[in-house]
């Protein structure tokens, strides 16, 4: 399934609000399990997550992005990849890819939340206290999460070269060390990417499947050489 692969419709008929296509760094948290994710595709209504490790299909969950928080139910699961439906749509899309919550009236957001409040006040409705805006974190407060989605970034960037290039037999013929080497490069940087993610970035490296990559990050220290 591409990364830009949709989830199957839960009824037969059902329509399904449009996907956005992303790349966002995330968490998820399912009983015991809680690891880093990556949001893949994404509408109001659920989203198409990637990871290391996934829970199986019917698993409730929380998704969590910044300070964006939603449960969830998996509805598939396979390869890698999972879909899941959010248990109600009171986040929009651009909220997701900022991580922060916008500003509401009784569902109305923007100028509908404007027009809406002044409805309120014209119809003598007491409006609700509005919350204290949560305080500013510093820029480099997301530098881990950006690092990650930057290294899956050039995975993805990797991928797509290497699809490009294997369309030509001459170019099989000719460089199949360098293909390899390229299709090896995307392996290291996915798991980079999930160690960097990791909440235990060395219990993470020490399951590595690639045993010179294991071997590289878990040697010992070299500071005392010289």
């Amino acid at each position: 399934m591409h990364a830009g692969a949709h989830l199957p419709t839960s009824h037969g008929s059902q329509e399904r609000a449009p996907r956005k296509n992303l790349f966002l760094a995330a968490a998820i948290e399912a009983d015991a399990l809680k690891v880093a994710v990556r949001i893949r595709n994404l509408s109001e209504g659920g989203a198409m997550l990637d990871g290391s490790v996934l829970p199986r299909a019917g698993t409730p969950l929380v998704l969590r992005r910044a300070e964006i928080e939603v449960p969830a139910r998996v509805v598939w699961q396979s390869e890698g990849r999972c879909g899941v439906a959010f248990d109600h749509s009171a986040v929009t899309v651009d909220e997701w890819i900022s991580g922060n919550r916008v500003a509401s009236f009784e569902g109305y957001r923007g100028q509908a939340r404007v027009d809406a409040i002044q409805e309120a006040v014209r119809s003598g409705t007491v409006l609700p206290a509005e919350p204290a805006p949560p305080p500013a974190a510093p820029a480099m407060a997301d530098l881990g999460e950006r690092l990650v989605e930057e290294v899956f970034h050039v995975r993805e960037l990797l991928n797509s070269l290497g699809e490009r290039l294997v369309e030509d037999p001459h170019v099989i013929a000719q460089h199949l060390e360098a293909l390899q080497n390229l299709d090896r490069a995307s392996q290291i940087l996915e798991h980079l990417g999930s160690i960097l993610g990791a909440e235990d970035p060395g219990a993470a490296a020490q399951s590595v499947a690639m045993q010179d990559l294991r071997a590289r990050l878990l040697r010992p220290s070299s500071a005392n050489d010289g």
